[in-house]
């Protein structure tokens, strides 16, 4: 493996959950040790509560505000802050603030294929994509047997404040 210099604008972008993101590292350029994310969402956007069996998750703040829940604690998480989920943690995020801009470190790699597969190629300069509805039970059936894949599960809905 050799350094790299991932420039700003560079990466893969996809649409996903509501969220754009961005791969600023993947298990490819980093030998499967880790994966680098960058979100953009806007309020609203998030995830149901889940549990990776093998993947840490490392949330830093950039712009904006998150809500961040692991194993029934709430926080909130603002730009400077950074927030490690460790594996095999019930949890979940979502934006809080009007927009939200974040990395996510994904310990080791692997799951950042979920996002390609399951998400859309987007555009990085187009409007956000809009926050999502609640998903209809068959959606999220789909996306539990999807990610199952990955060793993540889902536990429940997306919790509130």
């Amino acid at each position: 493996m050799t350094s790299r210099l991932v420039p700003a604008a560079a990466g893969d972008t996809y649409d996903h959950l509501g969220l754009r993101l961005r791969m600023r590292l993947t298990g490819r350029d980093t030998a499967g040790s880790l994966a680098l994310i960058e979100h953009l969402g806007r309020q609203g956007t998030g995830t149901p509560l889940h549990r990776h069996s093998r993947e840490a998750e490392t949330f830093i703040v950039l712009d904006g505000e998150l809500d961040g829940w692991s194993d029934e604690d709430h926080t909130i998480v603002s730009a400077g802050d950074t927030l490690h989920l460790p594996s095999g943690s019930e949890h979940a995020y979502r934006v809080r603030s009007d927009t939200a801009r974040f990395l996510l470190l994904i310990t080791p790699a692997g799951f950042e294929e979920f996002f390609v597969a399951d998400g859309t190629p987007g555009d990085p300069d187009a409007d956000l994509p809009p926050v999502p509805g609640p998903p209809p039970p068959e959606a999220v059936e789909r996306l539990g047997q999807v990610l199952s894949d990955y060793g993540v599960s889902i536990t429940g809905p997306p919790p509130t404040p």
